[in-house]
């Protein structure tokens, strides 16, 4: 995207008019950037199922000519359980249904993603300007922010916190990304009579262990003395129920309870980095050294903010309230704009 259309991106995220959402989504499916349009039509849909907008169309670009629906009817063909929506919308259900199609069918690597190999198996024609991988970082920052987004309808997080939260996820998981598995991965998994991909697919964006609303799956994980154990890790069936269930872990208390979780969001929602890092090991959330872990999460931090565009409200000492009160204020006139000027971007951006 060039910083015009990710400008509209940006107030897109921010809007509450479905149906302006999906006509900038459409444009952007037609400009070949299917995984942004996606986004854009899930975020869409979610705010109709909300009770936003009128007259919900449907939300699906190209019918059965678009490759993820052709790919949603061939997996349904051939016995995907539960059955998939034919509608183009690639979620975790069809991810699901492709990477098990991917394991019983090697060499296929075993992600979910609707590639050029995949696609050859399935009998589909692949097209780059209708679907693909997606890159490391960048887009998969955009989806994790649209992810926390829809989620903060129920959780009620500030701005502030849903970038902390995201800091952290980033780095603990790549937002449930991160469970495709090293040849080192597979080979010690086997040991335990494991593959090493059963977290694909999981949503499980922190490495947190017990179980979630689509139950659990066993994982190799490590001992302090670095010998290695199976444990059973959560399992959701939404990134937004997984985003959920680390945004809640992260922000509470751990092993200090109220007084923990009120000292890491006082600090978070000042914007001090190091404050809100220092009482998360304080709380119990992580053992390596605080400043290992705060560079982490400062280096994280700004590689999102580059891909999203959102405002800072976090450093490593703490945004003075002047800043704060202007990136706030800047907003709220993005969010103003949007009310009624969400069309008018549009048209700028896409030369109607």
């Amino acid at each position: 995207m060039n910083k015009q259309q990710e400008l509209i991106f940006r107030k897109a995220l921010q809007s509450r008019n479905p149906q302006a959402i999906l006509d900038v989504a459409q444009k952007f499916h037609n400009l070949g950037e299917p995984m942004i349009a996606d986004l854009l039509k899930r975020l869409a849909k979610s705010l109709w199922e909300k009770g936003f907008g009128r007259n919900r169309p449907q939300v699906a670009f190209g019918g059965a000519g678009d490759m993820y629906s052709q790919a949603q009817e061939k997996l349904n063909d051939l016995g995907a359980s539960p059955l998939l929506v034919v509608d183009g919308l690639w979620g975790p259900k069809s991810k699901a249904a492709l990477s098990a199609f991917q394991k019983a069918n090697p060499p296929l690597v075993i992600d979910g993603i609707l590639g050029p190999k995949s696609c050859t198996a399935l009998g589909i024609t692949y097209s780059s300007t209708t679907g693909g991988a997606a890159t490391p970082g960048g887009k998969a920052d955009i989806a994790a922010y649209t992810v926390a987004k829809n989620a903060n309808a129920t959780l009620g997080l500030t701005e502030n916190e849903i970038q902390y939260v995201l800091a952290v996820a980033r780095g603990e998981g790549f937002y449930g990304n991160g469970w495709s598995p090293s040849a080192s991965t597979i080979a010690l998994s086997q040991k335990h009579g494991l593959t090493g991909y059963e977290g694909v697919g999981s949503n499980n964006w922190g490495a947190e262990q017990g179980s979630g609303d689509a139950g659990n799956f066993p994982h190799v994980d490590h001992h302090a003395d670095g010998s290695s154990y199976v444990g059973n890790y959560r399992k959701w069936s939404t990134p937004e129920k997984g985003y959920t269930s680390i945004a809640k872990t992260v922000l509470s208390g751990l092993k200090r309870g109220t007084a923990g979780a009120t000292e890491i969001r006082a600090a978070i929602n000042k914007g001090n980095l190091h404050d809100a890092v220092y009482a998360q090991r304080a709380n119990g959330y992580f053992e390596l050294a605080a400043d290992k872990y705060l560079a982490a999460v400062i280096k994280n931090y700004n590689a999102i903010g580059n891909a999203v565009g959102w405002p800072k409200l976090l450093s490593e000492s703490g945004i003075t309230p002047v800043v704060a009160t202007i990136a706030t204020g800047g907003v709220g006139i993005i969010l103003v704009l949007l009310a009624g000027g969400l069309f008018l971007f549009r048209k700028t951006l896409f030369g109607r």
